[in-house]
């Protein structure tokens, strides 16, 4: 089962340099995402010419982040201090970043080349034989590693598979991830260790096609025909993990 949901992600990819931070774009924003209270910043952005200041804009619990690159915007939803902050389920975050997607193209109409989510959780605490115990369900290895504890592991896996978006076929990468993950992480407000099983999906467009095929409402129905593939991701993984 899922103990933990550490990050929801959605990402736009195209041309927004114009979406820079000047005054009347940062007043936009502010204005429409009161509600999330979101603060402006920059960070820089590195090209052959140099470094160049993009905008942002943040929550101050860490939660919420939207950047503006000059090729991508990303929409980030992260539970970054976990029994605090709660970043719900993933079908409020499609809700969300939906509206978002609609306040950026309100004042920036754009079409977009290719889309992406990505979504990351955790499992419950277990002991190094249980972990050792899902890598062998997904790794058929050699004897060495199925009579030793596994120390580090990931398997990774990318398939590409024509889905209908709307009414448009789309090639799309479908990329999952199940891995041991050790390292720190923020509960209650304190930095402790975690030595975990993750699960991390990134769903996305095939990168071969560059046509600027994707509008607002294009956006929404990636999400829609995402939702879908990524449930079942979900789902068939703790089943075979179980």
């Amino acid at each position: 089962m899922i103990d933990i949901n550490l990050k929801y992600q959605a990402v736009l990819f195209g041309s927004y340099e114009e979406i820079a931070p000047k005054p009347e774009v940062i007043k936009y924003f502010i204005e429409r995402f009161s509600d999330k209270e979101l603060i402006p910043t920059t960070f820089q952005e590195f090209s052959p010419n140099g470094a160049v200041d993009r905008f942002s804009l943040s929550s101050s619990n860490g939660m919420w982040l939207i950047e503006f690159s000059s090729n991508r915007i990303d929409i980030h939803k992260v539970n970054k201090n976990i029994g605090v902050t709660d970043i719900g389920e993933i079908d409020q975050f499609y809700i969300e970043a939906k509206e978002i997607a609609k306040i950026v193209d309100e004042k920036f109409p754009k079409k977009h080349n290719r889309l992406s989510l990505i979504s990351r959780y955790l499992l419950p605490e277990m002991d190094i034989k249980a972990m050792s115990s899902i890598y062998l369900k997904l790794n058929n290895t050699i004897e060495l590693y199925k009579k030793n504890p596994i120390a580090d592991w990931n398997n990774r896996t990318v398939s590409r598979i024509s889905y209908n978006v709307g009414e448009d076929a789309e090639l799309l990468n479908i990329i999952s991830e199940v891995k041991r993950t050790i390292g720190n992480h923020k509960f209650n407000s304190k930095v402790e260790k975690i030595d975990r099983i993750e699960l991390h999906f990134d769903l996305n467009t095939y990168q071969g096609n560059k046509d600027y095929r994707f509008d607002l409402d294009s956006f929404n129905k990636f999400l829609d025909t995402i939702s879908n593939i990524e449930s079942e991701l979900k789902s068939s993984y703790l089943k075979l993990i179980e």
